[in-house]
């Protein structure tokens, strides 16, 4: 302990009791080749690739070799959308960024999956928390209307605030509304937010997601120069043959409460957030855009003790997993951490849905935990794609860690399965969710109705 004007304030390095369970009672998505959760659990569980050649229509004016070749995940239509429903002019909608076009009908879905109205919790505090990481639709509304800038461009598209901002004034709530840019962690940490607004009582409900759409060329440009896109055009995470990844977009939302308040209401618990943590690298690596084994390390277990588990008894990651070196490292912090006190013969299932559908970047994180809540519900881990011989640069005698390439069972019968999200960023910010699903108790009474059926 210190002492601060007579105050005695703890260590940084204080043991923090575990929070509050927060249950994730919604979910929502849109991502290449799945429109549901429903239909990327079927996408995972047959192997499937969604990756595709850049649509023609997608960088209008852009052309070259690289365009014509290049593949990632591409949502089909994303400037379409049903202006009216959500009470927006016309000439709103024409200069509405389309990752908040899209946003509004997932966040919708979500909610309804949830089973929940937005009406109803107008007078309650409801949190939006949304991953924003690029913003490429302001440059080519300035490109394209330099002559007409106005207030409409301002909201719609070059600030983006208005990602939650939009969110929150066209369903009507009213709690904390922040857009998150955390670069690749970015949907990862404002779940983590959303969290925490939960559990400090700030929030009743809170929506917590990721907007990602590649409308221009330039980061694409810039990624490639870099020699971080994949020539074969998929990511391959863990093998030897990896030689990158492939840029996607993905819109992805959950629906949160914490799981007092979610069980009370009698909600479906699809998943449930045992705890969270997010590290910045610091000075821990010789470059600000280097991975830090170190760093991913440290969020890893500042997870596990919010969580109150042991980072042993996991039995599944969703890694960040983007078939570029950066694997190794994250492979080599999970294995730091999660080696420790595991079981002999225990071990733990890695995969990455970004050998299906991508790298969804600003919402690959979220895309991750509903990924991973779906393996929860069916007690099966799908196959990670294009693994065909381990990368050399990890020892994988050694690591206690495994990618599936059929599927797997989660967990050892007779126990509930833990599971874990990872994500890194390229400016240094490192995110880990850690979570399982709620069995029902053995001696639950069983209702057999009447039920009412909701329309």
């Amino acid at each position: 302990m210190m002492d601060v004007g007579g105050f005695a304030l703890p260590w940084t390095d204080h043991p923090r009791q575990p929070g509050a369970p927060v249950a994730v009672v919604g979910i929502g998505c849109r991502l290449p080749g799945a429109n549901s959760a429903e239909a990327l659990w079927e996408q995972l569980c047959r192997g499937v690739d969604a990756t595709r050649r850049v649509p023609r229509n997608r960088f209008p004016g852009a052309d070259g070799p690289a365009y014509d070749t290049m593949r990632g995940g591409f949502l089909d239509d994303v400037e379409s959308f049903d202006a009216d429903f959500f009470g927006i002019a016309p000439q709103d909608a024409e200069v509405m960024d389309p990752q908040q076009r899209v946003l509004l009908p997932v966040a919708w879905e979500a909610l309804e999956d949830a089973g929940i109205l937005p009406a109803e919790w107008s007078a309650a505090r409801t949190a939006v928390y949304v991953g924003q990481a690029h913003g490429d639709n302001w440059d080519r509304t300035r490109d394209g209307r330099r002559d007409a800038l106005d207030l409409g461009c301002l909201a719609g598209t070059h600030q983006r605030s208005m990602l939650a901002g939009r969110l929150s004034y066209h369903l009507g709530l009213h709690g904390p509304s922040v857009t998150v840019d955390a670069a690749q962690a970015s949907s990862l940490a404002a779940l983590h937010l959303a969290c925490l607004s939960l559990r400090a009582n700030e929030s009743a409900l809170a929506l917590a997601g990721g907007a990602n759409l590649i409308l221009g060329p330039d980061a694409t440009g810039m990624f490639d120069s870099a020699g971080v896109l994949s020539e074969a055009g998929h990511c391959a995470f863990g093998d030897a043959g990896a030689d990158g990844f492939v840029r996607s977009d993905g819109v992805a939302v959950v629906v949160l409460k914490r799981l007092d308040r979610a069980l009370a209401d009698g909600d479906r618990v699809r998943a449930v957030i045992l705890g969270s943590a997010l590290s910045h690298d610091g000075a821990d690596k010789d470059q600000l855009l280097d991975p830090s084994r170190a760093g991913q390390a440290r969020a890893m277990r500042w997870a596990y003790e919010d969580a109150g588990i042991a980072a042993g008894e996991v039995d599944y990651v969703e890694a960040h997993g983007t078939g570029t070196r950066i694997d190794a490292v994250e492979l080599g912090a999970l294995n730091d951490v999660l080696a420790q006190d595991r079981r002999p013969g225990h071990r733990c299932l890695v995969g990455s849905a970004k050998s299906n559908i991508g790298h969804t970047e600003a919402a690959a994180g979220v895309v991750g935990v509903i990924k991973t809540a779906l393996c929860l519900e069916h007690g099966q881990v799908p196959p990670s794609l294009h693994h065909h011989e381990p990368s050399p640069a990890v020892d994988w005698a050694r690591v206690p860690l495994a990618v599936p390439t059929s599927m797997e069972p989660l967990g050892a019968p007779h126990r509930r399965p833990t599971a874990a999200v990872n994500g890194q960023s390229i400016s240094g910010v490192n995110a880990h969710v850690v979570l399982t699903r709620l069995d029902a108790p053995d001696d639950a009474a069983q209702d057999d109705g009447p039920w009412p059926l909701t329309l």
